[in-house]
């Protein structure tokens, strides 16, 4: 349980890290998957299988970040 929590806030130090870097597609990456991990969270607690489909949106944004970085750093 408290493993989440320590993903969730070491995706948000990680976001904050990076956008003093500006270093946008990663912050936006890493704020996704902290707001993805979070509503899935909630997703649990109160019982809201809608914030599951936003998650997963958000995830999706996530993958879409690391595409572009990889694509950036290692496909030149």
């Amino acid at each position: 349980m408290i493993s989440r929590y320590f993903v969730i806030a070491l995706a948000l130090v990680a976001a904050v890290v990076r956008a003093r870097d500006h270093a946008w597609v990663e912050t936006i990456g890493l704020g996704a998957l902290a707001a993805g991990l979070t509503c899935l969270r909630f997703a649990e607690t109160r019982q809201m299988p809608a914030l599951k489909k936003l998650a997963w949106a958000l995830f999706a944004i996530t993958l879409v970040a690391m595409g572009i970085v990889f694509q950036r750093d290692y496909l030149r």
